[in-house]
């Protein structure tokens, strides 16, 4: 260990080298998205690059595009080794001789970062303007060598270069570059730093699969004979140390430490060298009983951590610069391959998400979706909804042509011509065709796939909206906005007959009582009347329905109102030859109604009962706890008649105003029964069994209790 600054910074120049290395044959094709294949194989392994397949289905454009971080070319083994014997490394794409990667030591000889290499030439990056020639028409598989004399980087001397090239067999069309320095030749490591070094490449294989720096801890404390170790990381933003990971550290040891300062992120910091630098990081030695201690920063850009050690007895070894550039080497490429790991599961993870997102998208999108080729209009690929739509199936319709499936010839057009412009083309509404021959109105548009604004398309998205449901939508809207026009016109016209027909059957009474009248005239007067009466009653209802009603609903016991009503309609029950029959529970609770106003259904609903039955039969009116659709408890009041029942197209008309199965009728009944239930938030229903009878359900709330 020195005693001076100076000379500490003047050993940070020579380097330790162990020279049998082995040549450098690397493996630096990733596979597509990102990943590196055989990551932690043994250096001269060479891997396959997949061959350009056929383009993915279209629909794969419509899906994200699973991430594909960039990564680097070079393998761990490979940068690792050409750390320790000082070489130079360029991936590059050939014959363009772009560069693909690079090493971090080249980086630091030429002081660039990586983003400033990658992607230019090498006679850019070297200065080197006949490198093209000299690389042209390389062999394959055989090296080409020569030496040269280069000033790299800003402030170096023209220096003799050993420059190895060579192409790969697989892949094609990538080459690598080697750069030695022929005059700095390194002493030959002892023997006890080869077999150390022999151990490196498993400590990296190791750590790779493991996710973690520890192996390489284990084997730099191993080669260093070191009594502690630690990891620091910085941040990017304040460029403060903080601790990461950590290994035999004292318990004093700092968790934290001042960012290093610029000119001392090239070499290592021993201990007992300089007061200010001892003050700042290493004021925790002594305490801890540490002889020597020293930080060796990792060579990354910008500089990502610290490898802290500490000798208990002793000095460090003579070897320990080897040590130190092989555990940089080593962890700079796997910090870069963890991040790539790492960037490669964030992308997968958002990649199945929205997968996942789009097929429940593609399922239940109400859209039919087909994928077109442009060259000859044929479908490359259907979603669900389309083959929902139109009844074919997705192998039918790749084997159709356009113009059989799509039965617009507009809809044609619209899409050929989208194939040949290459615009969206939208089309108005048409009627197209189902399977089946069934005919629906729809909207079509044709979007070209580009992979960019202003790339290639080779395909088209076609996309067919189904107007059905909103056209009966519309037809639905313009039929209840009739329907209103017409209640209140129907208003109107009771409101303005009611008196005329008032004094009309006024006139008819007096016509019959104070003059002697034929019987013939007499009984003509009755009738007469009698239809003035049934026409001011249907005027009265319709002016209730069309107004409504205040609604005042209290407990009511409903067994005691329905007993009322049966007990006022008995003679009219009676006279139509009809047998009533009543029950209910003794514990039946009180209901929430509007007494007068649900004394009106009640009646209603027993009149109908009875003049279903002109012929005589049994009416049923019975009470019981039931429940509401929403689960809530109601008490139920059931009115069964014995007659024929209801036809089937009165059914579904029931409720509705002016539906009757009687002459004498006026169909206002159960619709302004359906209406005051409703305001009660309760419910009406009818169940009907043709020849056997019919039967109404009342359900009204129960009342909450005090």
């Amino acid at each position: 260990m020195t005693d001076t600054r100076s000379n500490r910074n003047s050993q940070r120049k020579v380097r330790p080298v162990h020279p049998a290395a082995p040549t450098v044959r690397t493996s630096r094709v990733p596979t597509p998205g990102g990943s590196r294949e055989g990551a932690g194989r043994e250096p001269g392994s060479v891997y396959r690059k997949p061959e350009s397949a056929v383009p993915p289905p279209m629909f794969s454009i419509l899906k994200p595009a699973k991430g594909n971080p960039s990564t680097a070319a070079l393998s761990p083994q490979s940068v690792t080794l050409a750390e320790i014997h000082h070489e130079l490394l360029f991936a590059v794409a050939y014959p363009q001789c772009i560069i693909t990667d690079v090493n971090p030591l080249a980086l630091r000889r030429l002081g660039l970062d990586r983003d400033r290499a990658v992607g230019k030439t090498l006679a850019e990056v070297l200065g080197i303007s006949e490198i093209a020639v000299y690389l042209k028409d390389l062999p394959v598989g055989r090296p080409v060598r020569w030496s040269q004399r280069l000033a790299l980087g800003p402030d170096s001397s023209p220096t003799a270069w050993d420059i190895r090239a060579a192409r790969s067999t697989a892949p094609e069309g990538e080459a690598l570059l080697t750069l030695r320095p022929m005059e700095e030749r390194r002493p030959a490591a002892s023997v006890s730093g080869a077999s150390h070094l022999e151990e490196l490449n498993s400590a990296t294989m190791e750590s790779a699969d493991a996710g973690s720096a520890e192996p390489l801890l284990r084997w730099i404390l191993a080669s260093a004979q070191a009594s502690c170790a630690g990891l620091f990381y910085t941040h990017r933003d304040t460029g403060r140390l903080s601790l990461a990971f950590e290994m035999n550290l004292p318990e004093n040891a700092p968790h934290e430490l001042p960012p290093l300062p610029p000119i001392d992120r090239e070499g290592s910091l021993p201990w007992k060298t300089d007061a200010k630098i001892d003050g700042q990081y290493f004021s925790w030695a002594s305490d801890a009983g540490l002889q020597s201690a020293l930080l060796h920063p990792l060579p990354e850009f910008p500089v990502k951590g610290v490898l802290l050690l500490g000798w208990n007895e002793g000095e460090a070894p003579a070897a320990l610069g080897l040590f130190l550039t092989a555990f940089s080497a080593s962890h700079g490429a796997l910090l870069r391959e963890w991040q790539t790991r790492q960037q490669m599961l964030d992308a997968q993870q958002k990649g199945q998400r929205a997968e996942t997102a789009l097929q429940i998208l593609m399922e239940e999108l109400p859209q039919a979706l087909a994928v077109v080729r442009a060259q000859d209009g044929r479908v490359a690929e259907t979603s669900l909804s389309c083959e929902r739509m139109l009844g074919y199936s997705s192998a039918e319709l790749q084997a159709m042509r356009l113009e059989d499936w799509l039965t617009a010839p507009e809809a044609v057009v619209a899409v050929r011509a989208a194939c040949e412009s290459g615009r969206i083309n939208e089309s108005g509404e048409l009627t197209l065709y189902r399977r089946d021959g069934e005919a629906f109105p729809a909207v079509m548009r044709a979007i070209p796939l580009r992979a960019g604004p202003a790339g290639e398309f080779h395909e088209v998205l076609v996309t067919i909206s189904d107007l059905t449901s909103s056209r009966d939508a519309r037809l639905e809207a313009r039929h209840l906005q009739r329907q209103a026009v017409l209640g209140w016109m129907a208003a109107s016209f009771a409101h303005e007959i009611r008196n005329p027909l008032n004094n009309l059957s006024l006139q008819l009474e007096e016509m019959r009582t104070l003059y002697a009248l034929p019987p013939e005239a007499a009984a003509l007067a009755g009738e007469a009347k009698s239809e003035c009466d049934r026409l001011t009653e249907i005027s009265r209802r319709m002016l209730d329905f069309a107004r409504g009603q205040d609604f005042h609903p209290a407990p009511t016991d409903m067994t005691a109102l329905v007993r009322r009503v049966l007990a006022r309609m008995q003679p009219a029950i009676e006279r139509a030859g009809v047998k009533a029959m009543f029950s209910s529970p003794e514990d039946l609770p009180l209901a929430m109604a509007d007494p007068l106003s649900i004394e009106q259904v009640i009646l209603n609903l027993i009149d109908n009962a009875a003049k279903a039955m002109p012929d005589g039969g049994h009416l049923g009116v019975s009470l019981q706890l039931s429940a509401l659709e929403s689960g809530a408890p109601a008490v139920e009041v059931r009115v069964a008649d014995t007659g024929q029942g209801l036809p089937p197209q009165v059914r579904e008309k029931l409720f509705q105003p002016y539906v009757t199965t009687r002459a004498d009728g006026h169909g206002l009944g159960l619709a302004l029964s359906r209406h005051i239930l409703d305001a009660h938030r309760g419910a009406l229903r009818a169940e009907t069994y043709p020849g056997s009878g019919t039967v109404f359900r009342v359900f009204l709330p129960v009342a909450e209790q005090t």
